[in-house]
């Protein structure tokens, strides 16, 4: 499972290094950062009533395989086009991998109290994936090209493919079949709502292709709604709403890998040292969830957890246009503790808010909100960043005493992943200060954005979820 996380910040890692190599627009760059978590969270839920047919070792193996071949095939790449196919295709495989690993876990601990630890552990790895990706990815960014990065997962299924046989044994849920209706509905909904995202920063949100894809979007989920409601095998048994434990389940990280390269113009392995401790402390609070959970209850654990998270994305607001490290790590931090008491809780919660036969379920549904939140945090975040950025950066460097036809130039070239234009050089610290000062003032709406569904989501969560410990209120 760790394989799937490693994906997503090794590549945000190497964002930079692939805007320069391949020379494409920022709005591809998000699609690169987004592919991947897109497929994931279209596919979840399919992936895992597959695993209740087919056996969900066997849907895990599969999904290994094809996670490896994406990663080879983002290896051989050689522009934007292909590299968003290949994030897409392991997409796929993370899919088959995620609901099915978590069914396997809550499968193997029936008692509540002990599966909510092992899904403490279960998300932990989530956080070790996350951690390890940018520091895999620096390693190998200095001395190699971006394309070496996505070697990091192939090599890894090798081992995942040889060791799971022999410590995973095979489990099904019969009766259950493939909901078609369901996947397409949910596959084009997810589809047009990120299109509509991500290209409406772009070309502006009044677009007539934008408001047909927000029309699409609304059209699908309505249907989607429906079709599930009426099926008597849903995909998503939406009856499982009404825990609201498993309803209240429903990319800081992205802006700070932007933050530390664009602004702070740290190597890639420096970024990965500096989003460590952030990473560390999800880890280390995923790890003894379980016991905090027994101590202080579902409803407390995740209310204070967003809103440490929230108090952590603020003081990064403070953060100023200069390499100093000392204004950032206490937000990151915070972050960090935050996230840790709210994502191995909530996984915790949900599944143990629903009767045991349908963990498969849970367990699938879980994944795809959690993908979903990726997804569309690093689409908006990621779109209100190079919208905001575009519009400010001229004014930042005429106030920097740029000339406008060497202003022409670096917006240009920034746009396009290139460099700053060869005549430039004697006032390249000018260009680099104006060029730092448009980033950071472009970043806080994005945190701003984050700070505010955090609270909403811990004013959410106080109201809905029961205070007594996951497993034992509904």
């Amino acid at each position: 499972m760790m394989m799937t996380f490693i994906n997503i910040t090794a590549t945000i890692g190497s964002l930079g290094f692939i805007q320069s190599g391949l020379h494409t627009s920022t709005t591809t760059l998000v699609w690169v950062s987004s592919a991947y978590t897109l497929a994931v969270a279209g596919l979840t839920l399919s992936a895992g009533t597959l695993g209740d047919l087919a056996g969900r070792r066997t849907v895990f193996l599969i999904g290994t395989v094809v996670m490896g071949v994406g990663s080879l095939v983002a290896f051989g790449a050689g522009d934007g086009g292909t590299l968003i196919a290949a994030e897409a295709v392991m997409g796929v495989g993370g899919a088959m991998i995620l609901p099915n690993s978590l069914t396997i876990v809550s499968h193997i601990f029936p008692d509540p109290r002990k599966r909510t630890e092992a899904i403490s552990i279960w998300a932990g790895c989530s956080g070790v994936g996350l951690a390890g990706g940018p520091l895999v990815a620096g390693v190998l960014l200095n001395h190699f090209s971006w394309h070496s990065v996505f070697l990091v997962n192939a090599a890894m299924s090798l081992v995942v493919l040889a060791v799971t046989p022999i410590l995973v044994k095979n489990s099904r849920h019969l009766g259950r079949r493939i909901d078609i209706p369901g996947l397409v509905l949910t596959t084009v909904s997810l589809l047009a709502l990120t299109y509509g995202v991500i290209e409406g920063g772009h070309v502006g949100y009044g677009d007539t292709r934008i408001l047909v894809a927000f029309l699409v979007f609304l059209v699908t989920l309505v249907l989607f709604v429906r079709v599930e409601l009426r099926s008597a095998d849903p995909m998503l048994n939406l009856t499982l709403f009404r825990s609201a434990s498993f309803s209240t389940v429903m990319g800081v990280p992205l802006l700070m890998v932007l933050y530390f390269q664009r602004v702070q113009h740290a190597s890639a392995l420096d970024t990965g040292w500096r989003l460590l401790p952030m990473f560390a402390v999800y880890v280390a609070v995923s790890a003894v969830a379980g016991r905090l959970i027994r101590r202080f209850g579902t409803r407390s654990m995740l209310t204070a957890g967003l809103v440490i998270a929230a108090a952590g994305t603020a003081l990064l607001m403070a953060s100023p246009p200069d390499d100093s490290y000392a204004w950032v790590w206490p937000g990151m931090v915070l972050f960090g503790l935050g996230a840790g008491f709210v994502l191995a809780p909530s996984t915790a919660a949900s599944i143990s808010s629903v009767p045991h036969e349908a963990a498969g379920m849970a367990s699938a549904s879980v994944n795809m909100f959690r993908q979903l939140g990726n997804v569309l945090g690093a689409s908006v975040l990621g779109t209100i960043l190079t919208a905001h950025f575009s519009a400010v950066l001229p004014e930042r460097l005429a106030g920097a005493g740029v000339p406008s036809g060497v202003a022409a130039q670096v917006e240009s070239a920034v746009a396009h992943g290139g460099h700053a234009p060869a005549g430039a050089g004697a006032m390249g610290a000018t260009i680099a200060r104006g060029v730092a000062g448009a980033f950071t003032d472009s970043l806080r709406p994005g945190l701003i954005v984050t700070v505010c569904a955090l609270v909403l989501a811990a004013v959410l969560t106080f109201v809905l979820v029961g205070e007594k410990t996951a497993g034992h209120r509904k």
